[in-house]
């Protein structure tokens, strides 16, 4: 079969999303590949969303509303979406997002060409006013215990969606996460080096919401610890690399006596986590990479630049890393 007779579904979720629904809507409507249809699953908006996306579905018949009768949150209005999706590939979007015209093109060519299961590109990040702040560049997939390193511009097969049984609607805030890390032990990833996708940082966004608010923050934090709780009993974790990976992930200080006591056992479980599909060498040094940056932002005194001279100096003296960076954490550790 020919690419372009492929039927792409997109779902976009929307709750009050009236401020950018429309610009994400028309940046779907102008996409080079044209054999898609898109679900927009209205989560019980009390603003003018439902109005703006009616407007486009009665000019436009790929476009296809439902409305949820309550507010149940972005991962049950995703599992929703993807149960109308006929399509044999499937993305979704956010109402405050951008898909720049290339997006499914790029993205439907690369998967088939590398026979992926999975493909995801790099992105913009944009700020309230649609101005570029900086490129991300995602992956490498060997990666993905240490965070989100799929991000906001993919697409899979529909059989990975019904493989996985959907989002999980416990895990809200998490839940594109948790997909990645399940989707990650079981199929096939390609990281596509292009920039195809726009996400947008502003005040009233799930992002912003985490970091502003209190109590969405102890949420987010206990739902982390959930995430590797429930991966450390898969995998018959030590207790330590748990520990460090929920500390990394929410941004915490790591304690580098405490990894230096226990490395071995750790380096052993972060390699039971995708012994098959990943590279060994590329997670080891995604982990390497990890500690360097505690190194440098959270352990800068005189103690931990002695304790990593004398037992993991590679922290320090990597060919891949920054001298410059070496130095002025050395320095002023030293006058700490």
């Amino acid at each position: 079969m020919r690419r372009f007779n492929y039927l792409i579904s997109i779902v976009l979720p929307v709750h009050n999303g009236e401020t950018f629904l429309e610009v994400a809507i028309r940046s779907i409507l102008n996409q080079t590949y044209s054999n898609f249809e898109l679900i927009i699953v209205d989560d019980f908006s009390k603003d003018n969303s439902v109005s703006i996306a009616n407007k486009f579905a009665e000019k436009d018949n790929r476009i296809k509303v439902i409305l949820n009768n309550e507010n149940k949150k972005l991962p049950a209005s995703l599992n929703i979406g993807h149960r109308y999706a006929k399509g044999d590939f499937i993305t979704w979007t956010s109402d405050d997002n951008i898909l720049k015209p290339n997006f499914l093109d790029c993205l439907i060519d690369s998967l088939l060409k590398n026979q992926a299961d999975i493909v995801y590109s790099n992105y913009d990040i944009i700020n309230e006013n649609g101005n570029l702040k900086r490129i991300h560049r995602t992956g490498p997939t060997e990666h993905i215990l240490f965070g989100n390193k799929i991000g906001a511009s993919f697409l899979y097969k529909k059989e990975v969606y019904q493989e996985l049984q959907g989002y999980d609607e416990t895990l809200f805030l998490l839940e594109d996460y948790d997909f990645w890390l399940r989707a990650s032990t079981k199929f096939n990833f390609y990281h596509l080096d292009a920039n195809l996708y726009q996400y947008r940082l502003h005040t009233g966004s799930l992002t912003s919401g985490i970091q502003c608010n209190d109590e969405k923050k102890k949420t987010h934090e206990k739902r982390v610890l959930e995430l590797f709780k429930n991966i450390t009993k898969e995998f018959s974790w030590n207790t330590a690399t748990h520990n460090l990976l929920t500390e990394n992930f929410l941004e915490k200080k790591i304690d580098l006596s405490n990894y230096l006591e226990w490395k071995e056992e750790i380096k052993k479980d972060l390699l039971k986590f995708n012994a098959e599909k990943f590279d060994e060498t590329e997670i080891l040094f995604g982990f390497q990479l990890v500690l360097r940056n505690q190194l440098i932002t959270n352990n800068r005194n005189f103690k931990s630049l002695m304790l990593v001279l004398k037992k993991e100096r590679q922290l320090l003296f990597h060919s891949s890393f920054s001298k410059k960076t070496t130095l002025n954490y050395i320095l002023k550790s030293i006058i700490r």
